[in-house]
């Protein structure tokens, strides 16, 4: 456990002082391939990603998420396969936009999580549940589940504690925006601000400021919604979250064209093109070329608003044809993780059998046994003590072999709680032991006694045969 925690300590630290590219590469090729366990992969590949997330370096990777799925597959873990499903259904959400996908892999963790009491994880689920449904415009749902999160929220001493924390408030602020309630969500989007000062994420001071903003022109402040438009804005330029610079760009746009600041509008959506050709983000220069379009329609320069329908025109089929391709990866990935499952279960089945054979063959070994010592002991002259010996080697066999077939099912019903366990454990050998005694009395009394009259009538025709001799 310390050497795990080493690594995911340099981990972090190396990801402090490189940029976001080199960061993951070097980390991932170098530490994942340098002989860790299993485990120790899992938590450093979860902590990158967190990291990830919560710096606003980069994206969610289908790659990582298959590691840790295959991971949690071959260490039967329901806690890690909670985690990997959770991270799989953040995966189709945030980056394919495969919301009926991502809540179900969300679904599927849920019950996994709850059964090893895994409250990080439980919920970070229901806030995700909670984000897909604000994504497919049902806030009252949105608000429900998290209302539901911060029942299972953990204590402070977790890793992802004040992310948790995070992910609340500002969720809360954007069902409340949506709820057409901007005082509620002021409250949350405080709450949000003053969170983000123990975990100094700059992704979440740009969310912040881009929550103030909306829920300051929510009032009619506008004044101040522009000012947290821009310093948002400008921060969001430092990172390399494009999902967030996408939304808030296309909230700040809105926000000048409804004030009429046409200018202001134009320099905003020229950034926002340029970045989208730098990057090959086709959402960006679809909605960029939509606001140019208006803005140079109102401007009554009109070859330059056909120039952009054009353009964006053409950018909606680049992204038809792309949502076709994701769509495809999407299958392809599922398809993975049903090869991934199938095989597990494979192994399981097979695992299974190797251990039925066993226990046929353990079965059939006490019973051979227990036969020969019966024969045996009824022809053959032995030591009392050799007897007692094997009467009790062969009922402890039989008891233990009894053990070893409920132990299955004891863990099953006792979910593996060492407490309870230990406490049915007693139980059943309060109720073996007194048969386990008489058992023995009677076999070792009934074998001691049979044999002695077999020595006796041993005896006595040796002194037969001495009497005829004589």
């Amino acid at each position: 456990m310390k050497r795990a925690l080493c690594i995911v300590c340099a981990v972090l630290l190396f990801c402090r002082t490189t940029n976001a590219q080199t960061k993951y590469e070097d980390s991932i090729k170098v530490l994942l391939n340098n002989g860790i366990t299993p485990l120790d992969s899992f938590s450093l590949i979860v902590k990158i990603e967190e990291d990830r997330i919560i710096n606003g370096y980069a994206n969610i990777d289908s790659a990582n998420c298959m590691r840790l799925f295959q991971i949690a597959q071959k260490l039967h873990s329901d806690s890690l396969l909670a985690i990997s499903y959770n991270w799989i259904g953040n995966y189709f959400e945030n980056e394919k936009g495969d919301y009926t996908t991502a809540i179900a892999y969300f679904f599927r963790a849920i019950p996994l999580a709850e059964k090893v009491n895994a409250k990080d994880q439980v919920c970070w689920l229901d806030q995700s549940i909670a984000w897909t449904y604000y994504q497919l415009k049902n806030p009252d749902e949105a608000l429900r589940y998290l209302r539901l999160s911060i029942m299972s929220l953990p204590d402070s001493s977790s890793s992802i504690f004040n992310y948790l924390v995070i992910i609340y408030n500002d969720g809360m602020t954007q069902t409340f925006l949506a709820l057409n309630q901007p005082d509620s969500a002021l409250h949350y989007v405080q709450a949000l601000n003053e969170a983000n000062l123990k975990l100094k994420s700059p992704e979440f001071y740009a969310e912040a400021d881009a929550d103030f903003a909306k829920v300051n022109e929510a009032k009619g402040d506008y004044e101040t919604a522009e000012f947290f438009y821009k310093k948002a804005t400008n921060l969001t330029d430092s990172l390399q979250f494009y999902p967030t610079i996408l939304f808030l760009r296309i909230q700040f746009i809105n926000f000048l064209l409804d004030r009429n600041k046409n200018q202001e509008a134009q320099r905003q959506a020229t950034q926002f093109l340029s970045l989208g050709n730098r990057i090959h983000n086709n959402d960006m220069k679809q909605a960029a070329a939509g606001f140019l379009r208006r803005i140079y329609a109102r401007l009554n320069k009109m070859d330059s608003a056909y120039y952009y329908s054009q353009l964006e025109s053409a950018v909606k089929d680049s992204i038809f044809n792309q949502n076709n391709i994701n769509k495809i990866q999407a299958l392809v990935f599922n398809e993975k993780l049903r090869d991934i499952e199938e095989g597990a279960k494979q192994k399981q089945v097979e695992e299974q059998r190797r251990q039925n054979i066993q226990l046929t063959l353990i079965a059939l070994g006490i019973i051979v046994f227990i036969t020969l010592f019966l024969l045996l002991s009824r022809t053959i002259i032995a030591n009392e003590k050799i007897i007692s010996f094997f009467a009790i080697l062969g009922l402890l066999a039989v008891f233990e072999f009894i053990n070893l077939l409920i132990h299955p099912w004891l863990a099953a019903v006792t979910h593996e709680s060492p407490v309870f366990m230990l406490l049915a454990l007693v139980i059943i050998a309060s109720l073996l032991i007194p048969l386990h005694h008489r058992l023995e009395h009677w076999i070792k009394e009934r074998m001691i006694e049979k044999n002695k009259v077999i020595r006796l009538e041993a005896a006595r025709k040796t002194i037969e045969k001495l009497e005829k001799k004589a």
